[in-house]
């Protein structure tokens, strides 16, 4: 007969050796990636084209790029993309190929670009075929202050749709981001910024232009070769080296043309602390804007820039403080205030890249002032931001100049 002690000890011998070899259930997959890099892009629209002074296909100007480096062990690469001809397909990138993911279920398929489930079918396929460290999400179409993708043949053939800032955040719920790009026009408004940073993403930096930008867009060898090569560099590197290789690109012929782009690296969780330096600042405005009213429109008219962006009634942000400071340098209140924002401005706005036509001009994050209250799309008023503040502002200043 076993002694009971020693019963004890062997059962619990065995429970031990159980659990060092027993699976978890819950355990996730190793991630044997460092960096997986996706790309969606929509060209389901007026992008599939041949542009520029080569008068090259961009699309395929762009998977040339990216087979030119190729995924790795480290680094692995995956295209979704539906064009104005034929269905959508989702590639992985390889050296010199673009190997089809015939098991994805949109893949073939005329996929809406413009539905958040898209995206969201894109990512869950992506995260469970490749495990990685860490993420960069670009996006490869047409932007807009409320828009990130448009697809001209979205539910239908000749029926658009369009996926918002809004549809993003629910696509990416439960995912992380680390660095997500907009590789497109005007998506860099800290109103968009600001969505992102309290909406609910999962992600560091945002990269995103606050103008235009041209038909050339990020060149993908030289940031999918850079991550390549140093695989083990951060989400805030990542960042900074997307806007330093379209830098580098676009001080180039035949790019150097393309006067109207900017590019610019966002710190989403700086972006916080920024809409809270402008709202102090705001609030001192709206107490006495009869006696600031003049101020404020000089300010709107110092930090306007062309290019249609006065169009839309967007301005450079930074411009707009500015001019505030110095026309209202008499108030150590407002000065100090404005230089409150300035501060927190610089510090969330990571990396910037600006054509010597809009140097001085744009810094990366642009705002919304429209000169009338009927000249704000309804959009607007779904956005944290104009609710929490900006919109306030706006208010005063309309009912000073009888605008509304």
């Amino acid at each position: 007969m076993i002694p009971k002690g020693l019963v004890v000890g062997l059962l619990t011998i065995v429970v031990l050796a159980g659990a060092l070899i027993a699976p978890s259930v819950n355990a996730a997959p190793p991630a044997h990636t460092q960096w997986r890099y996706l790309i969606y892009l929509v060209a389901d629209n007026n992008l599939d084209v041949n542009t520029g002074q080569q008068h090259v296909s961009v699309v395929e100007d762009d998977f040339e790029e990216l087979m030119s480096v190729g995924s790795t062990e480290d680094v692995v690469c995956y295209v979704f993309v539906d064009r104005w001809y034929g269905p959508a397909n989702l590639f992985k990138v390889m050296k010199g190929e673009m190997v089809e993911m015939t098991d994805f279920d949109l893949n073939g398929v005329e996929a809406n670009m413009g539905d958040p489930a898209t995206l969201r079918s894109y990512v869950e396929y992506t995260f469970k075929a490749t495990p990685a460290d860490r993420t960069v999400l670009m996006f490869w179409n047409h932007g807009s202050p409320n828009i990130i993708a448009w697809d001209d043949n979205g539910p239908s053939e000749g029926v658009p749709d369009a996926l918002t800032h809004h549809e993003v955040l629910q696509a990416l719920d439960g995912y992380r981001v680390d660095v997500m790009g907009a590789d497109e026009c005007l998506v860099g408004q800290i109103e968009v910024a600001y969505e992102y940073a309290v909406g609910g993403l999962d992600c560091d930096y945002l990269l995103a232009s606050e103008t235009y930008t041209g038909w050339r867009g990020y060149p993908y060898d030289q940031t999918l070769g850079r991550l390549v090569a140093d695989p083990s560099m951060s989400a805030r590197e990542c960042a900074i080296m997307f806007i330093e290789e379209v830098e580098s690109l676009l001080s180039q012929p035949p790019h150097m043309g393309e006067a109207i782009n900017d590019h610019a690296a966002i710190d989403l969780a700086m972006v916080k602390e920024l809409a809270a330096s402008l709202q102090d600042l705001t609030e001192l405005l709206v107490k006495d804007m009869g006696l600031y009213f003049n101020a404020v429109s000089k300010a709107r008219g110092a930090a306007a820039y062309s290019y249609g962006a006065n169009a839309i009634d967007v301005l450079d942000l930074r411009d707009f403080v500015v001019s505030v400071s110095k026309t209202l340098a008499s108030s150590k209140e407002i000065k100090a205030a404005c230089a409150a924002v300035l501060e927190d401005f610089d510090n969330t706005v990571i990396a910037l890249q600006v054509l010597k036509s809009l140097e001085g001009s744009v810094h990366g994050l642009g705002v919304r002032f429209a000169m009338h209250q009927a000249d704000v799309p309804a959009y607007y008023y779904e956005y944290a931001m104009p609710t929490e503040f900006w919109l306030d502002f706006l208010g005063a200043y309309w009912a000073a100049a009888g605008n509304m």
